[in-house]
């Protein structure tokens, strides 16, 4: 096994894109170096990160190999298989599945849904206690058990005092096969935790991906004898209502058919913001009374598990764990072994922070009152606040902040636009100003200047007004084609001018140089421009992934002006 070795894999490919905390319950990122990384000791393991990241950045721990050392160990291995099988290898009969894992190595197939079946027994007597006063919540769900425990331990005693499925089935297994190893394959990243906690009842976890690949890419063995009267089907029996765990709402069934409850007292919620929901609920006294809480991480249940790749819809899956499994209604089944188990509470420990230092902090990104607060989640967190303190605490940075890198950014094109030595003007499709440096106003004339001066920018004046260049932008907003190194003669005046789409149809930009005035050396403007886009690359890169936006546009309009200032001049002087 591999304990204290963390389930997550990882590789730093996934620099500024922090989809994985935005997704993550509750914030078991570290942000450092613009890479993400899961806290191992903080994860509850639902695997949102894994599912989100665009970049294939999270893995989930590879333990194939633990597998192919018990393979080669020559003993019995037994295969313990989830039942959300069936919509995960949709064409794979039970028949064949066994077929293949036994030719692979394995002893004997079993379903984990047999544990499920004896967790049910146990569920209804405890159901059917008397005196109970207090909610039970399914410990079923290892995501679940994990929230509970790490972030809500005030609330572990509610959690049923029982293995899970597939840790009762483990049980079972050994004892009705002494000296058999039993590996599970399933959907769910967290069943490797209770491998984990508990070696030596499974002695492994795989995924139904690393089934999948076995499959395909094992070499086959020679088949080792078939257990006694039972050499072509699941041992020790087939698995009959256990099978409905897959699917949210297939225990509360399993339990109604066992013992005697209602609607009132047994309900089930699936998702993770649902369980969150609930556990709100249940802390503010919302639930009173013996009620029974199924709780699921996934939505939809396990059908929908972390690591499953059919790509069908919840109804088609829901439908065939149904359509191959029915309720015994004629059998109410008894315990038939001990399976009692206990879940301490085991808090994550948050430092604790000073309003001095949040508010320190947010002024720091330029929030200096709560109207500054914006809380809009593009960094991941719930609020602002939230946020201040993951920075604190290390687990986060400031360029993670969506208005404060844009704001950086606006500032920073405002100061470089007013700092370049030629005309600069941005044009919306109406053939208004979106913004002009003062160089552009100069160029227009004194009483453009004077506006200028009064309305910097001159966001909203009418370009035709001001300067006669509103013909080239018409031209460029219906051919969208740029024009380059157009001259224009303007009063006794030659003006050089570079027009480009910012935005096709709706933004332009363009830059003039008046070539009739002296003009600054053209290694000195070049050398400036490309030390600023080196300075502002990092900064421009950011916002792009984070806003996912065309935040490159400084760079576009410093390339222009590079590209026009290495022309090579002609024999009078001028560039062509």
């Amino acid at each position: 096994m591999h304990e204290g070795f963390p389930i997550y894999t990882e590789k730093t490919i996934c620099q500024d894109c922090y989809r994985c905390v935005r997704n993550c319950p509750v914030k078991a990122i570290k942000i450092e170096g613009a890479v993400a990384s899961v806290i191992d000791s903080s994860c509850i393991h639902c695997g949102n990160c894994v599912k989100v990241c665009p970049a294939g950045a999270k893995k989930v721990r590879d333990d194939r190999t633990v597998l192919y050392s018990l393979l080669r160990s020559g003993e019995r291995i037994i295969a313990s298989v989830a039942p959300s099988y069936i919509t995960e290898f949709p064409g794979l009969t039970p028949a064949a599945l066994i077929g293949a894992l036994r030719q692979i190595g394995f002893w004997g197939v079993s379903e984990t849904a047999l544990g499920a079946q004896e967790v049910s027994a146990h569920a209804a007597r405890l159901l059917e206690m008397p005196g109970r006063t207090t909610p039970l919540l399914s410990s079923a769900c290892p995501v679940v058990v994990n929230f509970i425990c790490k972030y809500h331990p005030a609330l572990a005693d509610y959690l049923t005092p029982l293995l899970s499925p597939l840790l009762a089935h483990c049980r079972m297994l050994k004892e009705q096969y002494p000296g058999a190893r039993v590996v599970f394959f399933g959907p769910c990243i967290a069943k490797k935790d209770e491998a984990t906690a508990a070696p030596d009842l499974c002695d492994a976890a795989l995924t139904f991906e690393d089934l999948r690949h076995l499959l395909a890419n094992t070499p086959k063995v020679s088949e080792p004898a078939p257990p006694a009267n039972e050499a072509t089907g699941f041992i020790p029996e087939k698995a009959g209502n256990g099978s409905l765990y897959p699917v949210d709402g297939g225990m509360v069934a399993g339990l109604k058919n066992f013992c005697s409850v209602t609607d009132r007292t047994v309900m089930h919620f699936s998702g993770i913001d649902e369980v969150v929901s609930v556990i709100r609920s249940l802390e503010q006294g919302d639930f009173t009374g013996p009620v029974f809480l199924e709780l699921l991480a996934c939505s939809g249940g396990c059908i929908n598990g972390p690591l499953t790749t059919n790509a069908a819809g919840s109804l088609f899956k829901r439908l065939s764990v149904l359509n191959t499994t029915g309720l015994d209604r004629d059998h109410r089944r008894q315990p038939s072994f001990d399976i009692t188990s206990r879940f301490p509470g085991a808090p994550v420990g948050h430092p604790e922070f000073t309003n001095e230092a949040i508010v320190k902090l947010l002024r720091s990104i330029g929030k200096h009152s709560e109207k500054d607060e914006l809380n809009c989640g593009g960094c991941g967190y719930g609020n602002c606040r939230d946020f201040a303190r993951a920075v604190l605490s290390g687990n986060a940075e400031t360029d993670m902040c969506v208005t404060h890198m844009r704001r950086l950014a606006l500032k920073k094109a405002n100061k470089l636009i007013s700092a370049i030595p030629l005309g600069i003007v941005i044009v919306n499709h109406d053939l208004t100003i979106v913004e002009c440096n003062e160089r552009f106003a100069r160029l227009s004339g004194n009483d453009v200047l004077t506006v200028y001066r009064t309305v910097p920018g001159m966001q909203g004046a009418s370009l035709g007004k001001v300067f006669p260049v509103a013909h080239l932008f018409r031209h460029l907003f219906t051919t969208r084609t740029d024009i380059t190194s157009r001259e224009l003669r303007i009063g006794n005046r030659i003006l050089r001018s570079h027009l480009f789409t910012i935005e096709p149809g709706m933004i332009a930009g363009g830059i003039f140089s008046d070539v009739t005035e002296p003009e600054l050396k053209r290694d000195e403007i070049i050398e400036r421009a490309q030390t600023v886009i080196r300075n502002n690359l990092t900064t421009v890169q950011k916002i792009a992934f984070l806003l996912g936006e065309n935040a490159a546009d400084t760079e576009m309009v410093l390339s222009s002006i590079i590209d026009s200032y290495k022309q090579p001049e002609t024999d009078d002087g001028n560039r062509p």
